[in-house]
């Protein structure tokens, strides 16, 4: 029983350190200063909700791992998490002319 001890804690150990649970990480690599909100990490197949600045002289455009983000409402854009890290770039169209 002793023996066994050690190694159930290793692995448990181990275990714990992969993939932080089955969670992925989310990294913004562009366009951070028009993100006001977005989780650090999420589990593959959820529904992550990226929060930006409202901008009034322009729109703004959402991408995960280069696929557009589905824009939700005004300042609210939603993707599915990959199975496996995910980056945000947020970036400034301009003018919106619709």
């Amino acid at each position: 029983m002793k023996k066994i001890l050690p190694v159930l804690l290793a692995a448990v150990l181990l275990f714990s350190l992969c993939s932080c649970g089955g969670r992925y990480r989310i990294r913004i690599t562009g366009g951070a200063d028009l993100v006001l909100s977005c989780p650090k990490t999420a589990r593959a197949g959820e529904s992550v909700t990226v929060e930006t600045r409202d901008v009034t002289d322009g729109c703004l455009k959402v991408t995960v791992n280069g696929v557009e983000a589905e824009a939700v409402q005004g300042d609210l854009f939603r993707f599915v998490m990959p199975e496996g890290n995910a980056e945000v770039r947020v970036l400034f169209v301009g003018d919106d002319l619709s």
